[in-house]
Formats: structure tokens, sequence, C-alpha cells
């Protein structure tokens, strides 16, 4: 799934990059506009961000607050395996907000229209419900591997990409 997520966020830069590019070749070469092309960049900025924002999560690359210090760490207790779990729950129970809430927009997207390229609306708010359904997959397989890990009483290291 991971693999799927960066071929996908991949693509989708590249048609980034060479909307941008077109958009500047246009403007500062030929000295026109396509009235469409900077609609389309940000729409597929949004997309590109939110899949690498997904991938982060799994990577373990997310925003975490250590309040300890690193010293339940070192214990390997179902404590210290608490503690470090919390961070996946949050991203979970966020993550879970943010897929109800973007499946309201996604609906709402469905009936509107942008003003210069005639993309669905609800094609561009899917990338929120499809970045908290990975967040949420991601971090549960996330959990898993730091339980694994603590049953064999060692630990997954914060910010290492998982092996694949």
């Amino acid at each position: 799934m991971l693999t799927a997520n960066r071929y996908v966020a991949v693509l989708l830069f590249a048609a980034l990059t060479a909307v941008v590019g077109l958009q500047v070749l246009d403007r500062l070469v030929l000295h026109r506009s396509f009235i469409w092309s900077e609609e389309v960049a940000r729409f597929l900025f949004f997309w590109v961000v939110l899949l690498g924002a997904a991938m982060s999560v799994r990577a373990r690359r997310h925003f975490v607050l250590d309040l300890t210090r690193g010293r339940h760490r070192a214990a390997r207790s179902a404590a210290g395996f608490l503690l470090d779990i919390v961070p996946h729950l949050s991203v979970s129970a966020f993550s879970l907000f943010l897929l109800i809430q973007g499946i309201g927009y996604v609906r709402a997207g469905l009936l509107r229209t942008a003003s210069n390229s005639d993309i669905n609306m609800g094609a561009v708010y899917g990338a929120i419900p499809v970045f908290a359904a990975l967040s949420i997959v991601y971090s549960a397989l996330n959990i898993v591997e730091d339980y694994r890990a603590f049953r064999h009483g060692r630990r997954v290291d914060a910010g290492i990409p998982p092996a694949e």
C-alpha cells in the first residue's frame, strides 16, 4: 500500500511540475497564460502534500513531543510501550475526525466545479478522506510493529522508515 501511495504521489508531483513548467514557459516566453494552469497546480499540490503527509505517518516522521526525554524507552516496560503508541493513537483519532469531515467535503464538492478548469471539487476534496484513511491504516501498522517489538524485547526507532 505504501508503494502505491509513493507511485501516485510521484506521478502527481510530476504532473504538478509539468503544469507549473508549462505555466512559466507560457507566461515568460510566449507572453500569454493558460487560465486553468494555476488552479490545476493548486489542486495537484494539495493532493501531493496530503499523500506525502500520509507517508510521513508511516515513516514515523510526524510530530512527537517526548515529555519523558526518552526515559520510558530504556525500561522496555508495558508503560513504555503505551507511551510509545500514544502518538499513533492521537494521529488515528485526528485522522478519524478528518475522515468523517472529509467525506462531508467530498459530498459537498460533488455539486461544485472549479471556475477555470471545470474540475469537480469532489475530486479535489477527495484528498482529505484518502489522507485520513491512509493515516489510520499506517498508524495501525505502526502500533502492530511497536507491539511486536515490545513482545520481543526491542523497540522501533522513530523516524526510520519501515522495511517493506
